[in-house]
């Protein structure tokens, strides 16, 4: 695996510690509190998914739900978790197909200029909206190009490491690579993609000058985390937790400013001192914006019964999932003020861009 190293984050000295200090990401993004706030009104304009408009449509032939990145990826498992629930909902067979690469673009890609009548559903995460900022020539409009299906649920991500590193806390942790500078590394799931922004993140809150190895997936982050061939990862929670419960990873902080039920020994990011490295990240589901609107509106109201099911809710509690219950058209508005905060965030925490 080719190293990849992150701009150091310290090379300014004092201007950069004055900078930190005048802009922080905290200030920057309020996304979950934004978005917790509009759920109130958002309540009672979820329909049935058999209203008045046909819904023929869907048993025409299967949905798709294309996953942007690879199996065992935390999009991955929310397709898997919602795929056999909706096929019951709907009458149809629903196929999940992962098509991971570019930070998840290559899956937009195929949605954007793919047939728009429904029946291919993109499952993106938060990287949907970095990816303006850190690629120069998608081949799509993220904000015009892709129409808002579902908001499936908020997940902080874990910061994770071997127990062979023996770090003790976050801490530890920072002044062990601080002591060591451009010795040390972080995995990621690849460019641009949420635990990219979140380590890169932490990297600038923290000072550390450490090396970045994107890998080409969540598995393969996992892999070289576990194998302890890379220092720390923040990992997905969903898929970090039965790794962390058998051993074979230690979790030293909640990415996130709160715990979490899923990992309630694990303090929070705030909680372990460094409450500008805290982020969450989010996934959804999109269409191409051509779709017809009643057919949009259809769609969404399927997923909203199936992440309202019993059965469902618990399991993604399981995975620490918090709900976001919020309209397409606040959906739609989420994605183009996150664009924008992204944008910031990247260039706060100088990640190149890539091509």
């Amino acid at each position: 695996m080719t190293k990849r190293a992150l701009a150091p984050a310290s090379t300014d000295g004092g201007n950069q510690s004055a900078a930190r200090t005048a802009q922080t990401p905290l200030s920057l993004l309020n996304r979950r509190q934004v978005l917790l706030s509009t759920a109130a009104a958002a309540a009672g304009i979820h329909g049935t998914v058999h209203g008045q408009t046909s819904t023929a449509w869907i048993k025409d032939r299967p949905l798709r739900l294309v996953v942007a990145f690879s199996a065992g990826s935390s999009a991955d498992m929310f397709a898997r978790t919602l795929s056999n629930e909706l096929s019951t909902l709907l009458g149809t067979t629903v196929v999940v197909e992962n098509k991971p690469g570019a930070g998840g673009s290559l899956a937009t890609a195929t949605i954007a200029s793919g047939p728009p009548d429904g029946h291919s559903i993109l499952i993106q995460s938060s990287a949907h909206s970095v990816n303006p900022s850190i690629y120069q020539k998608l081949p799509y409009d993220t904000a015009k190009d892709l129409s808002g299906v579902a908001a499936l649920g908020w997940q902080p991500y874990v910061l994770v490491s071997a127990p062979s590193k023996k770090y003790t806390s976050v801490k530890n942790l920072v002044e062990r690579t601080k002591a060591n500078p451009n010795q040390t590394n972080y995995a990621s799931g690849g460019l641009g993609s949420s635990t990219h922004l979140n380590g890169a993140l932490f990297v600038w809150a923290t000072g550390v000058d450490t090396l970045h190895i994107p890998a080409k997936g969540t598995s393969e982050a996992l892999l070289e985390t576990m194998t302890g061939r890379v220092d720390w990862y923040f990992s997905p929670l969903s898929v970090a937790v039965p790794r962390i419960k058998e051993g074979s990873l230690q979790a030293l902080a909640l990415g996130s400013k709160d715990r979490s039920p899923a990992l309630p020994n694990t303090p929070s990011m705030t909680e372990a001192g460094f409450p500008d490295a805290a982020f969450s990240g989010w996934t959804g589901a999109f269409v191409s914006s051509k779709t017809p609107r009643d057919r949009v509106e259809q769609l969404h109201a399927a997923f909203t019964q199936v992440l309202a099911m019993p059965a469902v809710k618990a399991k993604l509690e399981t995975f620490g999932v918090t709900p976001m219950n919020i309209s397409t058209a606040q959906f739609d508005s989420f994605i183009v003020e996150d664009i924008r905060a992204n944008a910031k965030l990247v260039k706060l925490a100088q990640i190149k861009p890539g091509q």
